[in-house]
């Protein structure tokens, strides 16, 4: 098989760039087992814009990095772009950021700032949520204009789309293959049978995968690319009688104590998806332990609510970066190119607007305007909810 751009790994990333070169009238495939697998499904769904970084007081290079892309997004989630998102689940148009009572005078000056002002604003206290209207709560409210979507219906919606230029192949049996000073893939499809696919350009965004599709070049290739490194989280789930919401909880610490997104799981029950210092704090922890520290923490959180008779569960996900020097998060999407591959990673789900638009602005890609080639081939199922596993 012949194609423009091959790109290998159905995650945000992969599925973003595919239609967008589609759109354009490039010839391009996309391979992978199942489409969000790995980071993308395990992701809260959170449009990041920076605020989350800017809450040590400053704006760092994090914060103007990942500043524009709400505004990308909605305008794919309007259907006034190349990616269509009109038909995707938005679980909340905006988030809360909640503080403690005794949120010092620095911080609670910082929110007021200009700096700040045009990303979030104080929520009046007539409008609270219920959770919040406690008398327990002696917090302030602050809403934060950063929308979380439901990840399977991203999935799919881009599934169905983009279906004619999917294949579905078995990643485990399929590589890349030196031919002649550039490279092919060499795809094993589910059947066992073999395909050769040939491309003037190969895009590798298979997050933690990349490494494995590495591992296939010459030494002498590989040295030419920094590396990747992870950085691993041990989420946290818990299903039971909750309300929906969508939060940062901020306490003496200018870092979330907990980030709290809210899902229906296949059987309509509610499932709170905790992230920030619990699921960092947990890593290399048994389950028990990192469950039992959150619970301690949603109860100072929340001391009014119960969570006895809740059903609790952990679940661990490598986020795959490119290597940096003194292995922290990169502020933006990284990638490299040899030959005729690149590799890339966006770093956060929010950026893969922006790897997009880099990769096309650094790459050379023919638009031959050909038809689609993987009409009638397998194509990848959306993987399974974290929650429904």
């Amino acid at each position: 098989m012949q194609v423009d751009t091959l790109i290998v790994g159905g995650g945000i990333a992969g599925l973003w760039l595919l239609a967008e070169l589609r759109s354009q009238g490039v010839n391009a495939l996309l391979v992978s087992d199942e489409l969000g697998k790995g980071q993308t499904i395990a992701s809260q769904g959170i449009i990041h814009g920076g605020t989350k970084y800017a809450l040590t007081g400053k704006l760092t290079g994090a914060t103007l990095a990942i500043g524009d892309m709400p505004r990308l997004w909605r305008a794919a989630l309007n259907g006034e772009s190349a990616v269509d998102l009109s038909r995707v689940n938005i679980l909340t148009e905006s988030q809360l950021l909640w503080t403690s009572g005794g949120i010092g005078s620095r911080m609670t000056g910082f929110f007021a700032s200009k700096a700040m002002k045009s990303r979030m604003d104080a929520v009046p206290r007539d409008a609270y949520p219920e959770l919040f209207r406690h008398a327990e709560f002696h917090g302030g409210l602050y809403r934060l204009d950063e929308p979380v979507l439901d990840v399977p219906s991203l999935l799919a919606t881009l599934r169905e789309q983009l279906d004619d230029a999917l294949l579905q192949v078995d990643v485990q049996r399929s590589g890349l293959q030196p031919v002649g000073g550039i490279y092919r893939y060499q795809a094993v499809l589910p059947d066992g049978s073999e395909l050769a696919i040939d491309a003037g350009q190969i895009i590798l965004t298979a997050g933690a995968g990349n490494e494995a599709l590495l591992a296939s070049f010459p030494e002498r290739s590989r040295r030419e690319f920094p590396g990747m490194q992870r950085r691993p989280l041990q989420m946290v789930l818990v299903r039971g009688d909750l309300p929906m919401i969508y939060a940062h909880a901020l306490g003496m610490s200018d870092k979330p104590r907990a980030t709290i997104t809210s899902h229906r799981d296949a059987e309509g029950q509610t499932v709170w998806y905790i992230g920030g210092q619990p699921a960092e704090q947990g890593v290399g922890k048994p389950a028990a332990e990192v469950i039992a520290a959150t619970q301690r923490e949603l109860t100072d959180l929340l001391p009014w609510m119960d969570v006895s008779g809740m059903k609790w569960g952990t679940w661990a996900v490598d986020r795959a970066e490119g290597g940096q020097p003194d292995g922290g998060r990169p502020d933006q999407p990284v990638f490299y190119h040899h030959a005729n591959v690149t590799v890339a990673w966006p770093t956060k789900l929010a950026f893969a607007p922006m790897l997009s638009a880099r990769l096309q602005s650094a790459l050379s890609m023919a638009k031959s305007g050909a038809k689609p080639v993987a009409a009638g081939l397998p194509s990848p199922p959306v993987a399974t909810c974290v929650w429904d596993l």
